[in-house]
């Protein structure tokens, strides 16, 4: 695994251009402070990797008792999918980790309320996805459950639809891992690490790079727009769902 330090936003882009170029533009972007790791280990107490795949199913299942969206599917393995991904994006604990294809929306997340977390960095990580399997649903139907080795999912109905966040730019990609890796950070394993580059962003920079951006994204805008109350009310569920197996 690379590792480079960025002190400007040009740095980061000469850096991940040299990158496309590299691996023929088949990459993902993820900005964190956190681990790599998917939220249901950061949000979920867990003995076993096995307790966090039937919190997984209770929180699902707790999800859809409340859900009141209007789903594009009606039925099946595509529908299944789509509540999936639509609990993510109001919150709820999920062993998907999602990716961007847009730098600007990555570098958002990784610098989001950075002077408030009294940290000294924040990393962009870059996937190179050429070597992983990729999976495009619908164009692909297949079982959650029966995907067992890692695997990019393109949700390609993901802009079309009104409740997922930054529908234009953020793309839809999510990685799928055996749920025996998940409890372990991809860049200390050593199948994704061959795969995963890494920008840090030290402290000093952030202001300068934020500045940047700002003119490139509307960094005010909600990261999902609310239409109703009843979009509130259900990331607040979502959230005590999650408290639930905290």
């Amino acid at each position: 695994m690379k590792v480079y330090c960025a002190s400007s936003y040009d740095e980061i882009t000469k850096i991940t251009f040299d990158l496309k170029c590299n691996f023929n533009d088949e990459i993902l972007y993820r900005g964190t402070t956190n681990d790599l790791i998917p939220s249901i280990v950061q949000k979920c107490s867990y003995s076993t990797y096995e307790d966090l795949v039937v919190k997984e199913y209770l929180l699902l299942e707790g999800f859809k008792k409340y859900s009141h969206l209007k789903y594009k599917f009606k039925e099946g393995d595509n529908l299944e999918w789509e509540i999936r991904i639509a609990a993510r994006e109001h919150g709820l604990a999920s062993s998907l980790m999602d990716w961007s294809n847009s730098l600007d929306i990555a570098i958002e997340f990784a610098i989001y309320d950075f002077e408030a977390k009294n940290i000294d960095y924040t990393t962009i990580w870059i996937l190179n996805k050429s070597k992983i399997k990729q999976i495009s649903i619908p164009e692909k139907t297949i079982n959650f459950n029966q995907i067992t080795t890692p695997s990019i999912i393109q949700f390609t109905p993901y802009i079309e639809s009104t409740y997922y966040k930054r529908k234009f730019i953020q793309g839809g990609f999510f990685l799928k891992q055996p749920f025996q890796d998940i409890t372990n950070p991809l860049n200390l394993n050593s199948f994704y690490s061959d795969h995963l580059t890494q920008i840090i962003i030290l402290k000093d920079a952030v202001g300068g790079i934020w500045k940047k951006i700002a003119s490139n994204v509307d960094l005010d805008m909600p990261a999902m727009p609310v239409t109703n109350a009843s979009d509130k009310t259900l990331d607040k569920i979502c959230k005590a769902l999650n408290e639930n197996y905290a």
